[in-house]
């Protein structure tokens, strides 16, 4: 019966405009009552895997420890929550999310996963341009700020959706080699296909960078409220500007090969704060309704 209300409103919701009063209502109402049967503290999903992302939900604030380190939850209408990425080096077993006063614990588990290796051979002046740090972090200092604030709100209640079409080209946490040299892990997907296919927000948010920078040549940024957004990479075009706000769908740019890349594709990321994570938990349900 929950489920069946909770599916009603969603639907309700996506007949709405975004950026309208209406239209945040209907959202942030929806959240509102997913938040009313929830224990003391939960966390969902109950079993994941290194690289995924928790969702802890209290209705009292909270600052809880898991995997060593501390999370405060935060404020978002009715309940405190948060989402917190689980590293790669997490070993298989049985966690506690605890909160700080020692009260309250609840358990998750972590299921052993392997990731494959991604064997990539490119150009010389490709490779260089791994080399250029000083126009590298002069660009990670824009992203950074990009991601620096998120509103406390979620824009979003439905599963997010595939940006675009076309083949999955990597997976999310292959190990990169490039040129027979162990790399970064590939912590997002890409997805190939022509130049010019349109590219489409993975859910309703705000843009919060829209720009060309060197690496991941024309990429947008996308703020989805509680610290989550998505980003896209070597666009051959930008469609959005940084403050606008959009609706899941939408058409925000074009598939290209800017920047560091072999070829026309989309490389998409979801990323908690600064930490990517995998997107395809987003993609199958709504993080409001995982088990």
């Amino acid at each position: 019966m929950f489920k069946s209300m909770v599916s009603l409103m969603l639907a309700t919701a996506l007949t709405l405009v975004p950026g309208t009063s209406i239209f945040s209502q209907a959202v942030e109402g929806v959240y509102a009552q997913t938040t009313k049967q929830q224990p003391a503290i939960s966390v969902t999903p109950a079993k994941t895997y290194p690289g995924d992302v928790i969702f802890v939900r209290s209705k009292e604030p909270q600052t809880v420890t898991v995997f060593s380190q501390n999370y405060q939850l935060q404020k978002t209408q009715d309940e405190y929550a948060r989402f917190i990425p689980i590293p790669f080096n997490t070993k298989a077993g049985t966690y506690k999310v605890t909160s700080a006063d020692k009260k309250l614990s609840v358990t998750v588990t972590i299921a052993p996963k392997k990731f494959e290796v991604d064997k990539l051979t490119v150009s010389k002046q490709l490779n260089n341009m791994r080399q250029d740090t000083k126009r590298i972090n002069a660009d990670q200092k824009k992203i950074n700020a990009a991601r620096s604030n998120s509103r406390a709100i979620p824009y979003f209640s439905e599963p997010f959706q595939q940006p675009a079409v076309g083949k999955l080209t990597t997976p999310f946490g292959y190990q990169r080699v490039v040129n027979g040299v162990p790399a970064n892990r590939h912590a997002a997907i890409d997805i190939a296909n022509k130049t010019g296919t349109p590219i489409g927000a993975s859910n309703h948010g705000k843009v919060v960078l829209a720009d060309s920078l060197y690496l991941t040549g024309n990429t947008i940024i996308i703020d989805h409220g509680l610290n989550i957004f998505s980003i896209y990479a070597h666009l051959s075009k930008l469609d959005v500007k940084t403050g606008q706000e959009v609706k899941q769908g939408q058409v925000i740019g074009q598939m290209g090969s800017t920047g560091f890349s072999t070829g026309p594709h989309l490389h998409y990321g979801m990323l908690v704060g600064n930490t990517y994570v995998n997107p395809q938990p987003f993609f199958d349900a709504s993080p409001f309704l995982w088990k």
